[in-house]
């Protein structure tokens, strides 16, 4: 197999000293796709496109358009990045849902286009918003053309609140055991925030944040999105930790592009997996694991063997196990890798945010002000690379102290901020 992962670690210490019975420590993990030149074949794409169609679509929010022709002019643009052959559906959603387009080859892009334009003159009620009824037809479509070496992805759009969550949270959870893939993306702010966040979750998928108001928005929302698509190389990818005899792995977390902390599956006695899901063939992924150790003896130790399995096509892949390797010391001085740190302030600063969503839903006013300002605190310090989520950390401070409570817009901009992995800014 010419297509691999390679994988590099480093600890946030070259030493530790210990202190007590046990030891907090972090390792970073990069993931770098190689071997993937302009002679590889791009995954064939099975894609399912539920939208909105309720009468809420239809608002224009100071645009001049209609949120509806705003994402279909974005998805259009979007699947310009995909192959011929690659397939696509489109559902559409309201009080009930229709398959608008069974799965149909890009190569047919004007029955698409026609189909896309024309989604809000089928017979679909606009006066609700049932989103489980819309996955329940866009799994039905996937399923049809999903295979070994396919990969197949259900992409949500909706701006409002939804009926049935429970059938929602039940279909996205069953993704994962079909090996099939979920972006959800809400527009506006009336959707149902924490609903999305945790369907994301359920299917180790992804959710978005369109704000309503930038006409641009939506495009570059779908452009991102599926150019991600099309890039996708290695699938069923597999993190698996063999920690050592008193380690315990604590967390498993992606620091970029975002951060989400990923479950920790035991399969066996000190056998840990995190599933991955998908890698492009173009961008490296990170993540920190959070250890605790024992303390021991000066000298050096492994802690952990650390595996990735992946799938390129129906070929399988791995990286090989690779020790992480840690040196204890009561005497010798001990530096921080400040690489490993930057990912981890980028980690406290999405924890603070969490709690600062928590205390903003129970009304806890003072709460909220103390964590906002603990925000702003910590990202000015951040500097340039922190300063959009300073920008809306202070944004949030200012609406406390005008009226004691925080606009469920600049809610979802922050916490859309926080979960990037926002880098220096250059030139």
């Amino acid at each position: 197999m010419n297509a691999k992962i390679h994988l590099e670690r480093m600890m946030h210490r070259d030493i530790l000293r210990p202190v007590g019975e046990s030891i907090a420590a972090y390792a970073l993990i990069k993931l770098i796709p190689a071997g993937l030149g302009e002679g590889l074949a791009p995954m064939p794409l099975n894609v399912a496109l539920a939208l909105d169609v309720s009468g809420s679509m239809y608002e224009e929010d100071g645009t001049g358009l209609s949120r509806l022709q705003r994402i279909q002019d974005a998805a259009m643009r979007a699947l310009q990045q995909l192959q011929p052959t690659d397939l696509l559906s489109i559902v559409a959603f309201g009080h009930d849902a229709q398959v608008i387009l069974p799965p149909t080859p890009l190569a047919e892009r004007k029955t698409i286009e026609e189909r896309l334009y024309a989604v809000d003159q089928f017979n679909v009620d606009p006066g609700g918003t049932s989103m489980d009824q819309g996955m329940q037809l866009a799994l039905s479509q996937l399923q049809k053309n999903h295979r070994e070496g396919v990969l197949s992805h259900m992409v949500i759009l909706t701006d409002g609140e939804t009926s049935g969550e429970a059938m929602c949270k039940q279909i996205a959870a069953s993704l994962p055991q079909q090996k099939m893939h979920l972006t959800v993306m809400g527009i506006g702010t009336e959707w149902n925030a924490n609903l999305l966040k945790e369907l994301a979750k359920l299917s180790n998928g992804k959710w978005f944040y369109i704000e309503a108001e930038k006409r641009e928005e939506a495009e570059r929302v779908f452009v991102q999105e599926f150019a991600q698509l099309a890039s996708t190389a290695f699938t069923d990818v597999q993190m698996h930790l063999r920690p050592l005899k008193d380690v315990r792995v604590k967390r498993c977390r992606l620091v970029v592009p975002e951060i989400k902390e990923l479950p920790l599956r035991e399969v066996e006695e000190r056998h840990l997996v995190a599933d991955l899901g998908t890698l492009e063939k173009d961008k490296s992924t990170r993540y920190i694991l959070d250890f605790s150790l024992p303390s021991r003896p000066d000298g050096d130790y492994v802690i952990c063997q650390v595996e990735v399995t992946y799938k390129v096509g129906a070929l399988a892949g791995t990286t090989g196990a690779v020790p992480l390797k840690v040196k204890y010391s009561t005497t010798q001085q001990s530096y921080v890798n400040a690489e490993v740190m930057k990912h981890i302030d980028d980690v406290q600063m999405y924890e603070m945010n969490a709690n600062l969503q928590q205390a903003i839903q129970q009304n806890k006013v003072e709460e909220v002000k103390r964590l906002a300002e603990a925000i702003e605190r910590k990202a000015s310090v951040l500097g340039p690379r922190a300063a959009k989520k300073t920008m809306l950390a202070k944004q949030a401070l200012q609406e406390i102290n005008a009226g004691g409570r925080v606009s469920k817009k600049t809610m979802l901009a922050l916490e859309d901020s926080m979960r990037m992995a926002e880098e220096m800014p250059t030139g």
